[in-house]
């Protein structure tokens, strides 16, 4: 399985990169009114327009006080409508084995399992689930 890892704040996350369609840099949005807080707008990508989700808010229903972890964008291709997730740094993309990953212990979590690389912990994200969730809301 391949993974991407990146900040978001304080924390290190990763998740699989079978639906990442590429990473960019910050991007810059039109305010959506009566939209979920953890939409952070529209943004347009060479014409293709989708909504960019603050991914610090949507996991932890906070986000850090500063802009300044905001540094990159990963594109993710969903069933409907690309979605662009504001994260922080990428540390990076690696492969991994099965046996280096350490589930969760917790059906249907947002957390899927953890991770030793990048001399970090990095939480797994499940991107299904995140958005399963957020739809029933």
């Amino acid at each position: 399985m391949q993974v991407i890892v990146f900040r978001l704040g304080e924390r290190t996350y990763g998740f699989s990169t079978d639906r990442v369609e590429e990473i960019t840099t910050i991007l810059s949005t039109t305010k959506v009114p009566h939209a979920p807080e953890w939409t952070v707008g529209l943004v347009n990508l060479r014409g293709q327009v989708m909504t960019l989700v603050d991914l610090d808010k949507l996991l932890n229903e906070t986000s850090a006080t500063e802009e300044d972890w905001y540094k990159n964008t990963i594109i993710i291709h969903t069933e409907e409508n690309p979605i662009a997730l504001k994260v922080g740094p990428v540390i990076g993309v690696t492969d991994v084995e099965e046996s280096e990953f350490q589930l969760s212990g917790e059906e249907e979590s947002v957390i899927s399992g953890y991770l030793s690389v990048y001399d970090s912990i990095v939480s797994v994200i499940e991107l299904d689930q995140i958005f399963k969730e957020k739809e029933e809301v």
